[in-house]
């Protein structure tokens, strides 16, 4: 009898804890969205394939005031305007507009969203024109005034607008030069 209490007092609470347990747990499904994917980085840079151009400026704060050839900076996106000289009285102008892909929802079950691909424009500043330096060599030059190139894909995701200019016939934006 005393063994029949003992067990009664000890194994009796438990097994009202462990019952309890299993009354009050339940089975909860989480269909909250996952995290954005991280948005892609935008990169610029200048170069040349002929002659190095004889000065270039614009107005995009992430460029440095002398960039380096063939070097990329990211940047910020947004429409930049900007400027080469060929010779000291001519030069090529217009805008180009830099653009970031955005990364993808967040899937169910907390699943984080797709990244965005990096963009990369490469503006060539050769002295018979412009062209642009993509990996599968996509060029085009600059005859009609003005050339507008707009490409949205992958990592190709720009919009650039050229024209050629005289500071005779049109004032320079570049602090560096004047009409004279």
């Amino acid at each position: 009898m005393l063994v029949k209490k003992i067990i009664m007092k000890r194994i009796v609470p438990i097994l009202i804890i462990i019952f309890s347990l299993f009354l009050t747990s339940c089975v909860v499904v989480d269909n909250t969205p996952g995290p954005n994917g991280r948005d892609g980085l935008a990169y610029f840079g200048i170069d040349y394939e002929h002659r190095a151009p004889y000065s270039y400026w614009d107005n995009n704060k992430s460029i440095p005031y002398n960039p380096a050839f063939g070097e990329y900076y990211q940047t910020y996106p947004g429409i930049y305007e900007f400027e080469y000289f060929i010779n000291p009285h001519d030069y090529y102008y217009g805008t180009y507009e830099v653009f970031i892909n955005y990364g993808g929802p967040g899937g169910p079950r907390g699943e984080p969203g797709y990244d965005g691909a990096d963009t990369f424009l490469m503006l060539i500043t050769d002295p018979q024109g412009f062209h642009m330096h993509e990996d599968y060599g996509y060029s085009m030059s600059a005859d009609a005034q003005p050339v507008v190139i707009e490409r949205k894909e992958g990592k190709y995701n720009y919009k650039i607008t050229i024209q050629k200019g005289n500071i005779k016939e049109r004032k320079a934006q570049s602090p560096k030069f004047v009409a004279t």
